[in-house]
């Protein structure tokens, strides 16, 4: 009995890791630790060029680019100076996933109050 639910749970292991996932990921999991662990601007940069290349790949194999990746990189343009793009790529978040707009207005709505207090 034991051998079999062993078996009964490897197998059920080995399916679940060969489910094609409707998103493509990359290494992003793994830059944005590193980032996060270590906030240097070589590993911003480092994930930034990653999800470039999930926007990339994700398009070039026509599956929807996994949330809130754009609203990320969009950010991380408006932090640069980059603000037009930077909301291009906010427009682009709630165009793909429209539940994300009240988030995606928010966040805007503090950015544009930032701006206002750091023309001040």
């Amino acid at each position: 009995m034991k051998k079999f639910i062993i078996l009964l749970i490897l197998g059920v292991a080995l399916l679940t890791g060969c489910v094609n996932s409707q998103y493509y990921w990359g290494n992003y999991s793994y830059t944005l630790y590193k980032y996060k662990k270590t906030q240097t601007e070589d590993n911003l940069e480092k994930h930034k060029l990653c999800i470039e290349k999930v926007i990339r790949k994700s398009e070039a194999k026509e599956k929807k680019v996994p949330p809130g990746i754009y609203c990320e990189y969009g950010y991380y343009l408006i932090m640069e100076g980059d603000a037009v793009q930077g909301l291009e790529y906010f427009d682009k978040e709630v165009n793909t996933y429209p539940e994300s707009e009240t988030f995606i207005n928010t966040l805007k709505t503090q950015l544009e109050l930032e701006k206002e207090q750091s023309d001040e």
